[in-house]
């Protein structure tokens, strides 16, 4: 019978969860915390994004916006979560993985995990169901 893992996640918090067998019970085995995950997504000390203006002249400038801090602290979420699903299958920890997070931090995360990793991933679900119990989670999984 394959193992799987079940990574419970959004760009704050995340969940692993083992399944030894298909239909047994979900365990726990690791929780992952972000901080900065739920910040303002602009530091304080930047200063407000938008236009620019030239001293010289009164032209304006639209300034391309640049990645915000918010989505910086996601990525380096994301990052540390692949970092662990992948030490998982080289360790051959687990069979299967399933995903569930929000859409965004879904693709995100989908978009991190290396091409290996990625075969291992046999369902997706995009929902925040982060605060769901193990219970509750099982009725997500597909048959």
């Amino acid at each position: 019978m394959p193992k799987i893992w079940l990574l419970v996640a959004d760009a704050a918090k995340a969940r692993l969860f083992e399944m030894p067998r298909k239909g047994g019970n979900l365990t726990e085995i690791a929780c992952y915390t972000n901080p900065d995950g739920r910040s303002p997504g602009q530091h304080p000390e930047h200063g407000r994004q938008g236009r620019s203006q030239e001293s010289a002249s009164p032209a304006r400038h639209a300034i391309e916006p640049h990645t915000t801090l918010r989505e910086k602290h996601a990525l380096q979420f994301a990052d540390l979560l692949r970092d662990a699903v992948r030490q998982g299958r080289l360790d051959n920890q687990y069979d299967q993985l399933v995903l569930m997070a929000p859409p965004r931090f879904l693709g995100v995360l989908r978009d991190r995990l290396d091409d290996q990793t990625l075969k291992c991933v046999t369902a997706e679900v995009g929902s925040d169901l982060l605060a769901l119990s193990p219970t509750e989670l099982r009725a997500y999984l597909p048959t």
